[in-house]
């Protein structure tokens, strides 16, 4: 692909503003407080934003001036950049850019999700969904297969090769796989089948339900086995979806390198959609699952967005490379400090509902903070904050930029 002239100076000048802030000495400070954290040590705690409605913050400098396949570079610099000048927190900005290689599916699963949808208008992922319930029966599960994939190694060297030019002199460009295997069971499930229909069955047809869970683990049996084999895994990722993933224990000691095995990444999973089924149930139906598909990774992050605080005994006996625990604000962090204790991360999820308000309230976010604060250091747990899934800032910039204020100077009082 040929750049413009006007286009690789703009990307030039925004890579530039990026690299010199990547050469800053506080990045290489928060990576080794990232490596504490993740070997539990207790230390400050990590706090990030992340999951932005990008979509409502109306400034110049997120404005895209670029060609549109040039996009990918564009907006990452961009948004960076601006967050580093508005919200950073503990933000970390390597001094490298990763390309990432390109996976084309050649063949899906067998089904493809049928839904109604409504989306928000403010520039964030999240919609909602109603969606048709396609796995009823056995014949319906007799339709699933593992996908098939290739490496689009054409396409990927394309963006090496403009990530080099765009980058040259200014900063190294690095070629990437896939740095974490991320697979949930039963949020997929929840898209062939419903969520209310899911549930249900779980007590009317719990075999069903197994062979359900089976069909899904074996297809991503399969997508792994085939990225393993054509040299997608990757390795080393700063951050491991919004939490931080840097840590001296990755890759194993017996890395070539070059090719990535399970044993050199991190694992993550969760089963949202069981954040109102009892411990048992949750062990019976997810875990063993999730058992088989990540026990070979190097280390485990599990959960999202479902209540795990009475869930934590059922984790540490069926995952021995559990290294991190999602706490969302649902849960009593408490609770969950006192099982926890010090033998993994609890990755606090402060509520993205207190950065949706006009005006901003700090009141409730100081709250919060402090609870998961006293919890930790009383019970000697390593701590961490993301604040994610946010739907919306209510078009306020400052919302965030307050948030951050407000949860740094609430930390203070602690560490």
């Amino acid at each position: 692909m040929k750049i413009k002239k006007t286009d690789l100076n703009t990307l030039r000048e925004l890579g530039k503003k990026y690299a010199e802030i990547a050469s800053l000495e506080i990045q290489n400070e928060r990576i080794l407080r990232y490596k504490a954290t993740n070997s539990l040590e207790i230390v400050r705690p990590v706090v990030l934003i992340d999951e932005v409605p990008w979509g409502e913050i109306k400034a110049d400098e997120l404005r895209n001036t670029c060609a549109p396949e040039l996009g990918w570079i564009e907006d990452r610099l961009r948004r960076n950049l601006y967050q580093w000048n508005h919200f950073q927190v503990d933000l970390v900005i390597p001094p490298i850019f990763r390309v990432y290689k390109k996976i084309k599916y050649l063949e899906g699963i067998g089904v493809s999700v049928e839904e109604d949808q409504i989306h928000t208008p403010t520039g964030t992922y999240i919609s909602s969904h109603a969606y048709k319930d396609q796995l009823q029966t056995e014949e319906d599960l007799e339709k699933l297969h593992p996908p098939k994939i290739m490496y689009d190694r054409e396409s990927t060297e394309v963006d090496l090769d403009i990530a080099r030019a765009v980058f040259d002199g200014i900063m190294e460009v690095e070629l990437s796989g896939v740095e974490y295997l991320s697979e949930h069971i039963w949020d997929d499930i929840s898209r062939y089948r419903g969520v209310e229909n899911l549930l249900l069955e779980l007590a009317t047809r719990p075999e069903f339900m197994h062979k359900t869970a089976e069909k899904f683990t074996e297809i991503k049996e399969g997508l792994f086995t085939q990225m393993e084999e054509q040299g997608l895994f990757g390795h080393s990722p700063v951050t491991l979806h919004c939490t931080a993933g840097a840590t001296n224990e990755l890759p194993a000691d017996d890395f070539d390198g070059v090719t990535a095995r399970k044993k050199d990444m991190w694992g993550r999973c969760s089963a949202q959609i069981f954040g109102s089924v009892s411990p048992e149930m949750h062990d019976e139906f997810d875990l063993p699952y999730n058992q088989r598909l990540f026990s070979d990774c190097g280390l485990l992050y599990y959960g999202c967005c479902e209540p795990l605080e009475r869930k934590i005994g059922y984790l540490r006996k069926r995952f021995k490379n559990l290294r991190k625990i999602s706490i969302t604000p649902w849960a009593d962090c408490k609770m969950a400090a006192e099982n926890i204790g010090s033998d993994f991360v609890l990755a606090a999820k402060p509520n993205p509902a207190f950065v949706a308000t006009y005006p901003f309230n700090p009141a409730p976010v100081e709250k919060e903070i402090e609870q998961f604060c006293e919890a930790c250091v009383k019970n000697n747990t390593p701590l961490e904050f993301v604040i994610k899934d946010i739907s919306t800032i209510a078009n306020r910039t400052e919302n965030l930029t307050r948030w951050a204020e407000t949860a740094e100077r609430v930390i203070d009082r602690f560490f």
